[in-house]
C-alpha cells in the first residue's frame, strides 16, 4: 500500500508514548481503516489501531496500559477504574488476556453496558477520582475493593500486597470504603486479613494465594536465617512453616530469578544455581529440615504443589 507520511508520523508518536493511535479527521480515519483491511495494523476497538509487528512485542500488560492510555487521551473526562486502575497504580496485575484485554471505565449510571470494542463500564458510587501520571483513576482504595469484588483471591491478593508494600493505601483506609459500597464485602475483607506487605513480587503472591485457598496455614514471609558458618551471611525465605519443632521452607523460583540481569547481578544461569546451592547448604546449617522448590506452572496447576505440602507436612487450618 503506497505510503502516507501523515499516518506514519501519529503511529511513531503513539508509539514513543507507548499508546495505540486513531484518527481525527475522516482522511485519518480512512487511511488507517484501509490498513487494517490489509492487515497492516490491528484494531483495538473502533478507531483505535497499532501497527501489526509493534503490537507483537508487547505483553499483556503493556498491552493494557497502551490501550488505558490511548482511551485517557481520546476521552480525557473518562474515569478508569478496577484492574485499569490497578494497572495504572503499578499494582501486582495478573497476565491472563481475559483479565487485561478490557479496559474499565467508572461511571455512576445504574445500568452500566459493554461500549464498544474492549471497553466495560463499571458501577462505582460515589465517583470521585485522583490523577496519576496523567490519567484520572478511582482511588486507590476504591481500585483495590472494586478489584476484590469482581476477581477471585488468586488474582486479587498480589494487588492488595502490592498496594501495601508500595505504601499507597492502608488496611484501614480500605476496610472504611467497604462501608461506601452497598454490597457484601466480605471477599475484600479476607483479601484484607491475608494481604501482606512483605510479599516481594506477584508470582510469591499467586503462590501463597494458592496455598491459603487450598487451606494450609499461613506461612511466615521472608524469615531471616543467620548462615552459623559465617554469621555475617544472612538469607531470607519466601514461605516458613514450623512443623514438629522442625523449619520447611518454600522458595517460589519466578523465572526472572535466572533471566532478568537486575536480579542476577549479571551472572549466567550456572552461577545463580551454583549461588542456590550454596544458599541451600546454609540454610541448613540454619536449622532448616526441609526445602521444597516450587515455581509459576505448578502454581498455575496447583495439585502437585498442594500434594507435595501435604506429603512434607505442612498442616491444614480452613477452607474458603
Amino acid at each position: 500500500m503506497r505510503r502516507n507520511p501523515e499516518i506514519e508520523r501519529i503511529a511513531d508518536d503513539a508509539e514513543q508514548h507507548q499508546r495505540y493511535f486513531f484518527g481525527k479527521t475522516a482522511n485519518q480515519k480512512r487511511a488507517m481503516r484501509k490498513r487494517w483491511v490489509a492487515d497492516e495494523y490491528v484494531r483495538l476497538c473502533p478507531n483505535v489501531y497499532t501497527k501489526n509487528e509493534y503490537y507483537q512485542t508487547l505483553n499483556p500488560q503493556e498491552r493494557a496500559m497502551h490501550l488505558i492510555r490511548t482511551l485517557s487521551v481520546k476521552y480525557p473526562e473518562k474515569v478508569f477504574g478496577a484492574m485499569s486502575a490497578a494497572l495504572v497504580l503499578e499494582l501486582e496485575c495478573p497476565w491472563r488476556r481475559d483479565v487485561l484485554e478490557r479496559a474499565q471505565i467508572a461511571t455512576e449510571q445504574s445500568a452500566p453496558k459493554h461500549t464498544q470494542g474492549m471497553i466495560d463500564n463499571i458501577y462505582v458510587h460515589p465517583l470521585t477520582f485522583i490523577v496519576h501520571n496523567g490519567i484520572r483513576i478511582t482511588s486507590p482504595e476504591r481500585t483495590l475493593v472494586d478489584c476484590a469484588l469482581r476477581y477471585p483471591f488468586t488474582q486479587s491478593l498480589g494487588m492488595f500486597d502490592s498496594a501495601l508494600r508500595a505504601g499507597i493505601v492502608g488496611k484501614q483506609d480500605i476496610d472504611e470504603t467497604c462501608s461506601n459500597v452497598h454490597r457484601d464485602c466480605s471477599s475484600v475483607r479476607k483479601l484484607l486479613r491475608d494481604a501482606d506487605e512483605k510479599s516481594e513480587n506477584g508470582g510469591e503472591s499467586l503462590c501463597r494465594a494458592v496455598i491459603l485457598e487450598a487451606g494450609f496455614v499461613r506461612p511466615e514471609l521472608q524469615h531471616e536465617f543467620r548462615d552459623p558458618a559465617n554469621p555475617r551471611h544472612t538469607f531470607r525465605t519466601d514461605f516458613l512453616w514450623v512443623c514438629d519443632r522442625k523449619a520447611v521452607v518454600l522458595e517460589y523460583d519466578g523465572m526472572e530469578k535466572y533471566t532478568n540481569q537486575h536480579m542476577t547481578n549479571g551472572q549466567n544461569t550456572r552461577q545463580v544455581v551454583y549461588e542456590e546451592r550454596r544458599r541451600e547448604d546454609a540454610l541448613r546449617r540454619a536449622g532448616v529440615a526441609t526445602i521444597l522448590r516450587t515455581d509459576y506452572e505448578e502454581v498455575r496447576q496447583p495439585r502437585p504443589l498442594i500434594q507435595k505440602l501435604i506429603n512434607n507436612g505442612i498442616p491444614m487450618e480452613r477452607t474458603y
